[in-house]
C-alpha cells in the first residue's frame, strides 16, 4: 500500500489531481488516514473535484479519529479559518495540540502564534516559546525566526541577543527573508552583536531579492551612503524604487528627496520636482511624517507648485500631529505671521512649546522672544532666558545672541558685560551678523577695547551686508587719520542702499563738505531728502536747515517746520532748540527753568505726565543741559507706569543709541509697550526695525503687520511704506490695487513721496491705466512739497510735451528748482559723520521718469 501512496503523492505533486484523486479514493475507503487526509485536502482545495468544505470535514474527521497528525492539524486549520464549520479558536487549538504533541513542526509554530497573540486561548508568551523552540530544534524556519524574534525582545524568556542572532541565522541559512532581515540590522546597528555593515549588507541583499521592501529600503540606505558596499548611488535608487512599489513610506520620501535634490558627479540624477512631488505625496499619505513636513515646505514657498499657505499649514498639521518637532515649529511661525491662518500669538506659542519639548533649538529660541516681548505669553525676562538658555546649548546662532543681549541689557538677569561678550562671540562664529556687530561694539569700549578685534567683526559683519556694520566701518574709516575717502563714500553707499538712512545722511555731509570731491549742495540736499523721508532725524534737521536758509535749495519754511517737528519728536536735540526758537519767534519764551522746577515737584509727588516732561526737557536741553541719561531716569518710570509717549521716547534714545550699552533690541521692548496701547508712532518704529533687521531677523511679514497697524491709526509715512512693501512682494505677495489705496490716502495727507510715486506709476502706468496729465498733477503737488525728483520730472513733461503743451520756461523753471540753482548759500550747521547709530529705514518706489 506504501507503493500506491507513493504514487498518489507523486501524481499530486505533478499537479495530475485526477490520477492523485483515483489512486487515493479507494485506499481512504480502506481507511489509511494519510490517503483519507489527502482526500480531505483535495476537497478543501478544489483540487480534481469540485471545492466541498463538507466533504474535506468527513475525510479528515476520520484521518484524524487515527491520530494521523497532519489532518489534525488540516481540522484546526478550517476551524481557524472557519471553513465548513464555525470559527472557533478553542476547537482549533485542540486539534494543534493533538497534532503538536505528535511533533509536527508546522503545528508546534502555529500553537506558538496562538499562544502569543491569545488567539482561543489567554495570551501566554512562555508558552508561546516553548512550541517555538520545539518546531525550531525540528529546523522550521518560521519558528526559529520568532523564536530569535522573542530574545531579541526578552519576552517568555530572558533577553539575548547572542542567541536570537542564532535562531535568526537558522531561519536565514533557510532563506527566511524577516529572519534575513532581522540578522541584517542587528550586524548593521551592533545590537548585541559586533557592528559588521558587511555582512548586514550581504543579508539584506538576501531578503531584498526576495522582494522584502524594508530590506530593500535598508540596502538602498547602504548604497547611497557607502555603507559595508561602495558607494553605489544608481543601484540604491533601484532598490529604494523596488521598496516605494510595495507600498514602503521610507522609500518614497528618499526618492522624493533624491528627485528634488541636484547632485554632482557623473551619476549624478537630474532634478525632477514633479516626481518628487509624487513620491512625498505616496509617503505621506502612508503617514510618513517628514514627507507631510517637506511637502508643507513646499506649498510654504512655492517651490514647484504655486505658493499656497492653507495647505502648507494642512500637511504642517499632520506631521505635528505625529509628533515632529520641525512640523511643530513651522505651524507656530505661520499662527504667529498669520500664514492661512488667522494670526494667533498663543497659538503659536503652543506649538512652539510642543517643539521645545522635544528640543527644536528654534523653538526654543522663539519662546524666548516671545516671553522677553510678552506676545502670546506673559512677559518673563527669566523664563525667556531658560528657553534662550536651553537652544543656545545646542548651539543656535539667534538664541546666543539673544543671550548677550540680555546679560548686555540686564533684563531678567543681573547686567553682564562679559558674559554678554562671550554669548556674542559663540554667535558670531557662526556667522550671526547681529552677534558680530555687538561684539566689534563690544571690543571697541571700556579698559579690555581691541580695536584690531573689533574691527575684524565689523568687517566679518560687513561682508554679510549688516546695515549699520558699513555704516560703522565706514565711520572707522572716515575717522581714521588720511582714511581714503573714496572707501568711506563706497560704504556709506552701500549702507544706504539696504536702507540705512543714517548713511544717506552722512554722505549728504560728505557732499556739503566736499569730502573726496567739490562740495555739492545739491547732491547733499538730495541725500539729506532721501534719509530725511524714510525718518532720519539728522537729514530732517540738515534738510530743514538748508529749506529755512535757502541753501542751494528753494526756501520752504512750512516743510522745514514739519522736518523739525518729526526730529524732535524723535528726541533731535538741535531741532527741538531750533523748534522752539522758530515757535518763539512773535510770542513770549517759555521760562524752561522755572518749568523744570515745577515738573520737579509735581514728579516727585508722582505724577507720571510730569514724570515725562522732565524727560523730554532733558533730552531736548531746555532749561538745563542735554543729558539723556537723566532723561532716561524721568522716562524710564513715566514709562513703567504705562505712559505710551515715554515709553516710546525710551525706544528711540534706544533706537538711536543715545544711551550707552543700549540699541535695537532694547528699543523693541519699549516699542512695543507703547504700540499695546495704540500708539501709532511706535507701530512704525517696529515697522522699520522689522524691515531693516535691527534688533531682530529681517521680517517683511511683520513689517506690514506693523505698518498696517500704524497706518489705521494714521500715520501717513507707514501708509506710504506699507504701499512700497505691498509694492515690491516684500513679506507676501504684491498688492498692487491695496498699494495703491495707500499712496492715494498718504497723498491725500500731503506725503510728496506718495504724491511723487502715483505720478510715476501714471506715467509708466503700473497698476493704473497710463495717464500723464493725471502724473503731472502729482508731480505738481509733489514739486510744491519740495521733492527734487518731481519737480525734475516736470521739467522733462514739459520739455517733452508730456501730459501738457510744450512750455520751456516752465521745464526751465523745474529743472532749476530740482537743480538747485537759484541759491548758493551753504548752511553751518550740518552734523558731522561718526555716530555710531542706527536710522529708520523705508522703502522708495521713486526714480527719474
Amino acid at each position: 500500500m506504501n507503493g500506491l501512496l507513493a504514487d498518489a503523492d507523486a501524481a499530486y505533486s505533478r499537479g495530475d489531481y485526477v490520477n492523485a484523486l483515483r489512486i487515493s479514493r479507494p485506499l481512504a475507503s480502506l481507511d489509511y488516514a494519510a490517503a483519507q487526509n489527502n482526500l480531505g485536502f483535495m476537497y478543501a482545495n478544489g483540487q480534481g473535484v469540485a471545492q466541498d468544505y463538507s466533504e474535506a470535514l468527513k475525510w479528515y474527521r476520520l484521518a484524524a479519529a487515527q491520530d494521523y497528525a497532519p489532518a489534525q492539524y488540516n481540522l484546526g486549520f478550517m476551524y481557524t479559518n472557519g471553513q465548513g464549520v464555525v470559527q472557533d479558536d478553542a476547537q482549533a487549538l485542540a486539534w494543534y495540540l493533538k497534532a503538536a504533541e505528535q511533533g509536527l513542526p508546522d503545528v508546534q509554530t502555529n500553537l506558538g502564534f496562538m499562544y502569543a497573540n491569545g488567539q482561543g486561548v489567554l495570551q501566554d508568551a512562555q508558552e508561546a516559546t516553548k512550541w517555538f523552540e520545539r518546531a525550531a530544534v525540528q529546523g522550521d524556519a518560521t519558528a526559529q525566526f520568532h523564536l530569535g524574534s522573542m530574545y531579541a525582545a526578552g519576552e517568555g524568556l530572558p533577553q539575548d541577543a547572542g542567541l536570537a542572532r542564532q535562531w535568526f541565522e537558522s531561519a536565514a541559512t533557510q532563506g527566511h527573508c524577516y529572519a534575513q532581515f532581522n540578522l541584517g540590522l542587528m550586524l548593521a546597528h551592533g545590537r548585541g552583536v559586533t557592528r559588521n555593515s558587511d555582512m548586514a549588507a550581504k543579508w539584506y541583499g538576501m531578503a531584498a531579492d526576495q522582494g522584502d521592501a524594508p530590506a530593500q529600503y535598508n540596502l538602498g540606505v547602504m548604497l547611497s551612503q557607502g555603507q559595508g558596499l561602495a558607494q553605489d548611488p544608481d543601484t540604491a535608487l533601484r532598490y529604494f524604487e523596488l521598496a516605494a512599489a510595495q507600498g514602503h513610506s521610507s522609500a518614497h520620501y528618499n526618492l522624493g528627496v533624491i528627485h528634488s535634490q541636484t547632485d554632482q558627479g557623473p551619476d549624478a540624477q537630474a532634478r525632477d520636482l514633479p516626481k518628487a512631488m509624487g513620491h512625498y505625496r505616496s509617503a505621506a499619505a502612508l503617514g510618513h511624517p517628514q514627507a507631510q513636513f517637506n511637502l508643507g515646505c513646499f506649498s510654504a514657498n512655492g517651490w514647484g507648485m504655486p505658493q499656497d499657505y492653507a495647505e502648507a499649514l494642512q500637511w504642517y498639521q499632520l506631521a505635528a500631529d505625529q509628533g515632529l518637532p520641525d512640523a511643530q515649529y513651522q505651524l507656530g511661525t505661520m499662527y504667529q505671521a498669520g500664514q492661512g491662518v488667522v494670526q494667533d500669538d498663543a497659538a503659536a506659542a503652543q506649538w512652539y512649546r510642543s517643539a521645545a519639548a522635544q528640543g527644536h533649538a528654534k523653538a526654543q529660541c522663539q519662546l524666548g522672544t516671545m516671553c522677553q516681548s510678552g506676545l502670546g505669553l506673559a512677559q518673563d525676562s527669566v523664563l525667556a532666558i531658560y528657553y534662550y538658555q536651553q537652544a543656545a546649548g545646542q548651539g543656535d546662532a539667534l538664541a546666543q545672541f539673544n543671550l548677550g543681549v540680555t546679560y548686555l541689557l540686564g533684563q531678567g538677569v543681573q547686567a553682564n558685560p562679559e558674559h554678554a561678550e562671550q554669548w556674542f562671540e559663540k554667535s558670531a562664529q557662526q556667522d550671526n551678523a547681529l552677534a558680530q556687530f555687538n561684539l566689534a561694539v563690544s571690543k571697541s569700549q571700556g579698559l579690555s577695547a581691541n580695536s584690531p578685534l573689533a574691527e575684524r567683526w565689523l568687517r566679518a559683519a560687513a561682508e554679510q551686508n549688516l546695515p549699520e556694520a558699513l555704516f560703522n566701518l565706514a565711520v572707522m574709516q572716515a575717522q581714521t587719520p588720511g582714511g581714503d575717502t573714496q572707501v568711506v563714500e563706497q560704504l556709506y553707499q552701500a549702507s544706504a542702499d539696504l536702507g540705512n538712512p543714517a548713511a544717506l545722511h552722512n554722505l549728504g555731509v560728505m557732499f556739503a563738505l566736499g569730502q573726496g570731491s567739490a562740495p555739492d549742495l545739491v547732491m547733499a540736499a538730495q541725500c539729506y531728502r532721501t534719509a530725511a523721508d524714510q525718518g532720519d532725524a539728522s537729514a530732517q534737521y540738515a534738510l530743514a536747515v538748508m529749506l529755512l536758509a535757502g541753501d542751494h535749495i528753494e526756501p520752504d519754511q512750512a516743510m522745514a517746520l514739519k522736518l523739525l517737528e518729526s526730529a524732535a519728536e524723535q528726541g533731535h536735540a538741535s531741532s527741538q532748540q531750533r523748534l522752539s526758537m522758530l515757535q518763539a519767534k512773535g510770542n513770549s519764551a517759555p521760562d524752561y527753568e522755572q518749568l523744570l522746577a515745577t515738573y520737579r515737584l509735581a514728579a516727585n509727588q508722582q505724577d507720571h505726565e510730569a514724570e515725562f516732561n522732565l524727560g523730554l526737557m532733558h533730552a531736548n536741553g531746555q532749561g538745563t543741559s542735554p543729558d539723556f541719561a537723566l532723561a532716561e531716569q524721568w522716562y524710564r518710570r513715566a514709562a513703567e507706569a504705562g505712559v505710551a509717549a515715554a515709553q516710546h521716547n525710551l525706544g528711540v534714545l534706544c533706537a538711536n543709541r543715545q544711551l550707552p550699552g543700549l540699541g535695537p533690541e532694547e528699543a523693541l521692548v519699549w516699542y512695543r509697550k507703547a504700540a499695546a496701547q495704540n500708539l501709532a508712532a511706535s507701530f512704525f518704529s517696529l515697522g522699520l526695525l522689522s524691515s531693516q533687521g535691527r534688533g531682530m531677523s529681517t521680517d517683511y511679514t511683520q513689517a506690514r503687520q506693523y505698518f498696517a497697524k500704524a497706518g489705521d491709526l494714521g500715520h501717513v509715512r507707514a501708509k506710504f511704506n506699507l504701499a512700497c512693501l505691498l509694492h515690491e512682494s516684500k513679506g507676501g505677495d504684491a498688492e498692487p490695487q491695496r498699494a495703491l489705496s495707500l499712496l492715494h490716502e498718504a497723498a491725500q495727507q500731503d506725503d510728496a513721496a506718495a504724491l511723487y510715486t502715483l505720478g510715476r506709476l501714471h506715467v509708466l502706468g503700473e497698476s493704473v491705466e497710463q495717464d500723464e496729465a493725471q502724473a503731472l498733477s502729482f508731480y505738481t503737488r509733489a514739486a510744491a512739497l519740495g521733492d527734487p525728483a518731481a519737480r525734475f520730472n516736470l521739467g522733462y513733461m514739459y520739455s517733452h510735451a508730456q501730459g501738457t503743451a510744450l512750455n520751456y520756461t516752465l521745464a526751465l523753471q523745474w529743472y532749476r528748482a530740482a537743480a538747485g540753482q537759484e541759491t548758493v548759500k551753504l548752511g553751518s550747521s550740518n552734523p558731522q559723520p561718526g555716530s555710531l547709530r542706527s536710522a529708520n529705514f523705508a522703502p522708495d518706489l521713486r526714480q527719474a521718469a
